[in-house]
């Protein structure tokens, strides 16, 4: 391999960055770099920093599918499980607002099911009333492959009498 900077040629070269350029250079050029150099996936050569930065921003960005059998969502009950919870604790609702450091109209919203709590109250909720707020989302696949068909009459049955 040969330096970029001093052209002897050399067994090993490190991809380093001189004054913005992306240059192969070999151990006794090193000293001149400003920083080492990173390729990407894509192919393109830049400053570490950076490459750390657009990977985060990448990861952010990528879109999650909802449906994913991974997360849990609020369950539809909530506001029930949240009343039988307090019930069963033998609290009020001022006095469960003012032990998770909430408004009691919040409580009454949320037992109302007129507001959904946050991701935050959900876990206030659970802990201080030891219910379960959060469940997996089920989907057509969770019900089995064998599914119940319909005895109507569909588009293509409508075809194959014509």
């Amino acid at each position: 391999m040969i330096c970029e900077l001093c052209s002897s040629d050399v067994p090993r070269t490190k991809l380093v960055m001189v004054e913005s350029a992306a240059v192969s250079s070999c151990p006794k050029c090193e000293k001149y770099a400003s920083s080492g150099a990173v390729k990407t996936k894509e192919g393109k050569v830049m400053l570490p920093s950076v490459a750390e930065r657009l990977g985060t921003r990448e990861r952010r960005m990528r879109q999650k599918d909802i449906l994913t059998r991974g997360e849990k969502e609020l369950a539809f009950d909530y506001h029930q499980r949240v009343r039988k919870g307090r019930q069963k604790m033998t609290m009020s609702q001022d006095d469960l607002a003012k032990s998770l450091n909430e408004k009691k109209s919040i409580i009454v919203k949320i037992e109302n099911g007129d507001i959904r709590p946050t991701d935050k109250l959900i876990t206030k909720l659970e802990r201080a009333l030891d219910i379960t707020l959060k469940e997996y989302l089920e989907t057509d696949d969770d019900h089995g492959s064998k599914q119940q068909r319909s005895e109507g009459m569909t588009l293509g049955d409508f075809i194959k009498r014509e």
